[in-house]
């Protein structure tokens, strides 16, 4: 048993196509196929059920997943290790985080990690709440900052919260639901609705539009002028939107759910070691969303 052939088994687990995972893991299919059958030959199991072209894993498939997963994970973190000793980690650091902050915030803090940490080039990306949690479980980026509506029970990834954050139903100032005193959600359904949509597979009720008529946005700042703009209501972060609130320009709707908190999270990949400039950053986060 190597590696490879760990490797080889998590892809083909997680895609359920030999074809898929040869063509994700750039190899021929034919020795990926070869890889499987010699694993299954050294543990005497058969690791998955075939049916045609599609593969799922049978019940000792499923009892290895998770042990297989970690495997690849310490690698992972010994690669890492050995790379920060001999110098070579975090010459450059991939970051995603959603727009939930204002973007002065963060024009403020990528100036000054540039600044306290000239060792190390930055690449920070603007990405859907939703699916801040999947791109550091594909390794798409190496952190994530934002609410976090993907709390699951996934071995991938760590969740630090740093702060509550206030999501609150809202709507412009001369929109029929900022006038009544009490809205149900029958008044919701046939009103308008700026919702949040993100790339990631996985459902998520939280995210899924109330509305019967509704137009899905991956930023707030979007939702955030569909909601000034076209008479429609929706959800926002209030660091966002606390400007607008004392401007009088939005409304909180009175609706039983019209306010509620969320996590603001870090989103780090299992097993690695946190670099400085995230410590930093996660406590410049903290110390901001300490004020709402």
């Amino acid at each position: 048993m190597n590696l490879s052939q760990i490797e080889a088994f998590c892809t083909i687990a997680d895609t359920g196509s030999v074809s898929e995972a040869a063509r994700q893991l750039d190899c021929n299919r034919t020795k990926l196929s070869m890889s499987i059958k010699a694993l299954e030959k050294e543990l005497s199991v058969e690791l998955f059920n075939r049916s045609g072209n599609q593969l799922t894993l049978s019940e000792a498939g499923k009892a290895i997943y998770r042990d297989s997963q970690n495997l690849l994970f310490t690698e992972a973190r010994i690669r890492q290790t050995c790379a920060q000793v001999s110098g070579e980690f975090s010459a450059e650091v991939w970051i995603a985080r959603d727009d939930s902050l204002p973007d002065d915030l963060w024009q403020d803090l990528s100036h000054r990690l540039n600044s306290d940490f000239p060792a190390t080039s930055f690449n920070i990306v603007l990405a859907s709440s939703g699916d801040l949690a999947n791109l550091v479980v594909t390794g798409q980026v190496d952190f994530a900052f934002g609410v976090d509506y993907e709390r699951t029970d996934d071995p991938h990834v760590t969740y630090q919260p740093l702060g509550k954050i206030r999501m609150m139903s809202v709507c412009g100032a001369d929109n029929p639901l900022s006038k009544m005193r009490r809205v149900a959600d029958s008044d919701l359904r046939n009103a308008m609705q700026a919702a949040m949509v993100y790339l990631n597979e996985k459902d998520n009720p939280e995210l899924k539009p109330l509305s019967l008529r509704h137009i899905g946005f991956s930023s707030f700042d979007y939702m955030l002028n569909s909601i000034l703009t076209e008479n429609a209501w929706g959800v926002l972060p209030e660091p966002l939107i606390r400007h607008h609130l004392r401007q009088q320009e939005l409304a909180v709707i009175k609706h039983t759910y019209g306010l509620t908190q969320e996590d603001y999270c870090m989103f780090t990949p299992a097993g690695m070691q946190e670099h400085p400039a995230m410590t930093w950053l996660a406590e410049q986060l903290n110390e901001y969303l300490f004020d709402f």
